[in-house]
């Protein structure tokens, strides 16, 4: 079916409409050089990617775009370049063997042995021009990252490429159904690793060209941890609960992650806990307000069960900024909340004292549901 699209300019309306481009090869250089098109939420990655690999050789090969994200996770990006079956299974093999070659480097090899040369090479971006390392390109970006963050990130990369649980996607413009099902096998059958499709769309009209970007194939989605639970689901709960040592503190968690579902709260699980978000009006994306993660881990300073927002999210949501705000403010009056360092507006509770807070934490995430409903109504 052809996509359109209705776009007003100056009082005038008119449609894009859906196009081929002259040819596989244009479109891969459209995202290549706006990496930015990558859609990374429906990647299960919260934020932009960091591009530290364009055409970058590997044992295997050149690989198209290698990318991580702020929380440290690796995405691996092969461009599809025919119509027909075998070019689709050639571009899964070479991501697949572009894995293994990244697999158990450590955190300083491939900053050494991949990252520097594409920031030394002709194809990095005009704002790497500074950049010599993996620390310098970080820095370049719009994260606004702490040391503490920082050091997380590189916590999660060096345990992504010792578990090889990267993010593959192959790219192009269409997709047929068999090529869908090879990738339901290969998400439903290997351990580690994480199979998407992402169609790159161009749309013309009233001498305008667009392009945009979706992923039309991906892993099982993680969203509730009440209604219809998958295997998948189930395992990360489990994982969850089972690093918690305390038994009060386990129930107490399953039991503030049924009260989330029951609140319409989305528990969006991720390599490493669950963030806890609500839908706006003011964009697709929903606001994290809460992370809930393994007992002796950390993601950007919040702790086990931590709730706020992050400032820099929270201006892309400015319907909810108030009950937010209050929010994060009526939390640190809880006996037993602590501050999170770094850039985080949120507070966090430790196993020990968690159990205690519970009824109180509950009761101010019903007084958020109830005036973010009242400010969207």
């Amino acid at each position: 079916m052809t996509r359109r699209v209705l776009m007003q300019r100056n009082g005038e309306t008119f449609d894009l409409v859906e196009s081929p481009a002259p040819n596989e090869h244009h479109l891969q250089e459209i995202m290549k050089s706006q990496p930015q098109l990558i859609p990374s939420d429906d990647l299960g990655i919260d934020g932009d990617l960091l591009v530290v690999g364009r055409e970058t050789a590997l044992a295997s090969g050149y690989i198209d775009l290698l990318c991580i994200s702020r929380a440290g996770d690796i995405v691996l990006i092969e461009f599809k370049t025919g119509p027909q079956n075998p070019d689709f299974r050639h571009a899964l093999a070479q991501l697949i063997d572009y894995g293994s070659d990244l697999w158990r480097l450590t955190v300083e090899d491939f900053d050494r042995g991949v990252v520097q040369r594409y920031l030394s090479g002709p194809h990095a971006v005009a704002t790497y021009r500074r950049a010599s390392t993996l620390a310098d390109a970080i820095a370049t970006t719009g994260w606004n990252l702490s040391q503490d963050e920082v050091a997380g990130l590189i916590s999660r990369l060096g345990e992504v490429l010792t578990t090889g649980d990267f993010h593959y996607v192959v790219a192009a413009q269409r997709f047929t159904p068999a090529m869908q099902t090879s990738l339901e096998y290969m998400n439903a059958t290997m351990r580690f690793g994480r199979f998407y499709l992402v169609e790159i769309v161009q749309l013309q009209g009233a001498d305008l060209v667009a392009h945009a970007a979706q992923v039309v194939a991906s892993p099982p989605k993680r969203t509730s941890a009440a209604a219809g639970r998958t295997a998948a689901g189930q395992a990360d709960e489990a994982a969850l609960l089972s690093s918690i040592v305390l038994p009060d503190a386990r129930e107490a968690m399953r039991d503030l992650m049924s009260t989330c579902s029951t609140l319409g709260l989305e528990v969006k699980w991720r390599e490493k806990g669950a963030s806890i978000r609500t839908t706006t009006s003011d964009r697709k994306q929903p606001l994290s307000i809460g992370w809930l993660l393994p007992e002796g881990s950390q993601w950007s300073g919040a702790k086990f069960v931590s709730f706020g927002v992050d400032p820099a999210s929270l201006e892309q949501t400015p319907s909810v900024e108030g009950p937010v705000l209050r929010f994060a403010e009526r939390l640190s009056r809880i006996q037993g909340a602590r501050k999170v360092a770094g850039k985080l507006n949120a507070h966090y509770f430790e196993p020990e004292s968690f159990p205690a807070a519970m009824p109180a934490v509950v009761a101010e995430l019903e007084t958020l549901v109830a005036e973010i409903n009242t400010v969207q109504s």
